[in-house]
C-alpha cells in the first residue's frame, strides 16, 4: 500500500505548559526535533510524507519558522481548537493511510514505528493504535506500552466519513469516532511484543505538564536518548528484568 502519510499535531498554546512544543529536552533538540527526527528515522517517512498540523494561531510562528527552516516538510495551518478541521488537506486523496503522532510524545522510536505501520498494512485495518481508551464506554483495552509511546493510524477515508457529526466538544479529538466505535470500522489495539510483555514503565513519557517535561529531561540525559535512534527500545531492554 502506498501513498502513507505521518501528521504530527503540534501547536504553542498548551494551557498546562505553555510553548512546550519549542523547549530543549537537552543542549542541543527540541521537542519537536526529537518527534520529527524520530519519525524521519522510520523506514516509512521522508521529508515529503511528514506534515505537520497546527493552528492559525500567531503564537504558532516560531514554531513553522523553525520546522521550515530545518526540516523543510509541508506545515498545515488549521483552527485552533477544531483540530479535525485541520485534515482537511487530505480530502484531495481518494483513501490513505494516515500515521497520527503528537508534540506530547517525544519518545516514539522509529523501531517501534516500523513495527507497527508493518501490522496496519498486514492486517488491513481500518484504525490502529498503541493508546489505552479506559475513557471509553466502548473500548476497555489498556495500552501496552508505557505512556506516552503513542502512535494511531487509520484510513483517512474513514476519517472524513463522520464529519458532520463533530461537534465543539470531540472537535479536539480526530479519532474520537474510532476509539468510540461509533460506526462500521476494523479497529484494533496494537499488541506488544517481544520487551513490552508484561511490561510498565513507572513514569510518564508524555510531556504535559513541567513535571513531566523535568523527568522526561531527565530520562534523556540518564539514558544518552538522541532523536532518531532506538533509544527507548533499548533502555527497555536493558532494564526490564531489573524493573520487572
Amino acid at each position: 500500500m502506498k501513498n502513507i502519510k505521518c501528521v504530527i499535531e503540534a501547536r504553542m498554546g498548551s494551557k498546562r505548559l505553555p510553548k512546550k512544543t519549542m523547549k530543549f529536552l537537552n543542549k542541543k533538540f527540541r521537542l519537536i526535533d526529537f518527534v520529527i527526527l524520530n519519525a524521519l528515522s522510520s523506514r516509512y517517512f521522508n521529508l515529503k510524507n511528514i506534515f505537520l498540523l497546527t493552528s492559525n494561531n500567531k503564537n504558532n510562528q516560531k514554531l513553522i519558522n523553525h520546522v521550515k527552516k530545518k526540516y523543510k516538510i509541508k506545515v498545515i495551518k488549521g483552527p485552533e481548537k477544531n483540530v479535525y478541521k485541520r485534515y482537511d488537506f487530505f480530502k484531495k486523496f481518494k483513501n490513505i493511510p494516515l500515521v497520527r503522532l503528537t508534540a506530547d510524545n517525544p519518545l516514539v522510536d522509529p523501531y517501534l514505528t516500523d513495527r507497527f505501520v508493518d501490522y496496519f498494512l498486514k492486517y488491513k485495518t481500518d484504525y490502529l493504535t498503541t493508546r489505552a481508551m479506559e475513557h471509553s464506554k466502548k473500548w476497555k483495552a489498556k495500552s501496552d506500552f508505557p505512556k506516552g509511546i503513542s502512535i494511531e493510524m487509520f484510513m483517512s477515508k474513514k476519517l472524513f466519513i463522520n464529519e458532520k457529526k463533530f461537534n465543539k466538544k470531540i472537535q479536539e479529538s480526530p479519532t474520537w469516532f474510532f476509539f468510540n466505535k461509533k460506526f462500521k470500522a476494523k479497529v484494533s489495539k496494537f499488541p506488544s511484543f517481544d520487551i513490552y510483555k508484561n511490561f510498565t514503565y513507572r513514569k510518564t513519557l508524555s510531556i504535559d505538564t513541567k513535571k513531566d517535561y523535568l523527568d522526561v529531561r531527565q530520562f534523556i540525559k540518564d539514558n544518552s536518548c538522541k532523536p532518531g535512534s532506538n533509544n527507548i527500545y533499548k533502555y527497555l531492554k536493558k532494564n526490564i528484568k531489573k524493573d520487572n
